[in-house]
């Protein structure tokens, strides 16, 4: 184990970290804490609402220094697809008819496609290549039109594939558009890349609170939200309790996540060295080395991917089918279209913070017989 003491300890077959995972023990203290002392309204002027905002600037300073950005320049919200549509909402606000054309690589999640269908002109998807990799020249070509925006994730959670944030942000910054980085899955997973104008990610992806959004602006955007924001929260009420947990548990990781991170790469490389050898059916997605530590995911020919769900279900395994965003509502994942592979067939299997080594090769020997029972 590579994280601190007190560590993470999922469950042992729980290999789903991009649908969610246990708060982090130092958050769950942090919480509490937090809910003894700030429960009050952080914009009061009373000794109870001062606390609670004292507590709320903390927290905030604390994401700040963990991210290596400014206090001012973060704010907080509800959850990770909230912020993103409020930075979609404020960067095009008062655009005027015809100025709010956006670019998107064509595998973004629903958190970005959503909001930008929502408020854009015009949505422009640039193309992936077969790993999911936003291809530059596209991109280039793209924003050789006029742009209000343009969005590029920092890596997909689907396929694990690292996208060139640093390369796009240079052509974007040569062209006077603003970028959206939409970190998730990334923060205690990677380093975050440079150039990025906006960012935003959810505290649930490092362990923290599910109901915390994190959105950073840079000092030089133009960024208007329909709602100011109260104290550095917006849209809703502050949760002074979730801010201080998320923050919490962005400290516990800001000296760990390296070493973590290398030890869960391990784990896939095995799983992307293996997972072809437990059945002749089985390929293996995205890029083989710019990839987030801890996602694999594969195809299975002749099986539904629900099917095997179930059965590996059946066997004490939880992994996820189809898409990180859509599977509630059976749609074809986007992503995976965008890279010619079959959705209905396709498994991924992400590791949570603390996962056990041997839950890697528990889930390879029980990976085939649940194959095998899906195919019957």
């Amino acid at each position: 184990m590579t994280l601190p003491a007190p560590a993470p300890a999922p469950p042992p077959g729980y290999l789903d970290a991009v649908g969610g995972q246990p708060l982090l023990p130092v958050a769950r203290d942090a919480w509490l804490a937090a809910v003894d002392a700030g429960w009050s309204d952080p914009a009061r002027l009373h000794h109870e609402g001062r606390r609670a905002g004292a507590l709320l600037d903390a927290a905030r300073a604390s994401i700040a220094a963990s991210l290596g950005v400014m206090p001012a320049e973060v704010y907080l919200t509800t959850s990770g697809p909230t912020a993103i549509g409020v930075a979609v909402g404020g960067l095009l606000h008062g655009r005027p008819a015809g100025g709010r054309r956006v670019l998107a690589s064509a595998v973004e999640s629903m958190a970005v496609l959503s909001p930008a269908r929502g408020a854009a002109e015009e949505l422009e998807l640039v193309p992936v290549d077969h790993t999911g990799r936003v291809v530059v020249a596209e991109f280039e070509r793209a924003l050789a039109r006029p742009a209000a925006l343009a969005c590029l994730q920092v890596a997909n959670p689907e396929v694990g594939t690292v996208q060139p944030v640093a390369e796009v942000a240079e052509l974007t910054r040569a062209a006077g558009v603003p970028l959206l980085a939409h970190a998730v899955q990334v923060i205690g997973r990677l380093a975050l890349p440079e150039g990025w104008d906006v960012l935003g990610a959810a505290a649930r992806d490092w362990g923290g609170p599910a109901g915390v959004g994190v959105l950073v602006v840079r000092s030089h955007v133009a960024w208007r939200p329909e709602e100011n924001p109260d104290r550095g929260w917006v849209s809703g009420f502050p949760d002074v309790p979730g801010a201080v947990a998320a923050a919490r548990a962005l400290e516990y990781l800001r000296d760990a996540w390296t070493a973590e991170a290398s030890r869960q790469r391990a784990l896939t490389a095995r799983l992307r060295e293996l997972l072809p050898t437990a059945d002749v059916g089985i390929v293996v997605t995205g890029a083989d080395d710019e990839r987030l530590p801890h996602v694999v995911t594969f195809a299975c020919a002749d099986v539904v991917g629900e099917a095997v769900v179930d059965r590996l279900a059946r066997a004490g395994f939880s992994v996820a089918s189809g898409s990180a965003c859509t599977s509630d509502v059976r749609m074809p994942s986007q992503v995976l279209a965008a890279m010619d592979v079959e959705a209905a067939t396709s498994l991924r299997v992400s590791l949570p913070l603390g996962c056990a080594d041997d839950a890697v090769d528990a889930f390879l020997t029980a990976l085939p017989a649940a194959l095998a029972a899906a195919r019957t």
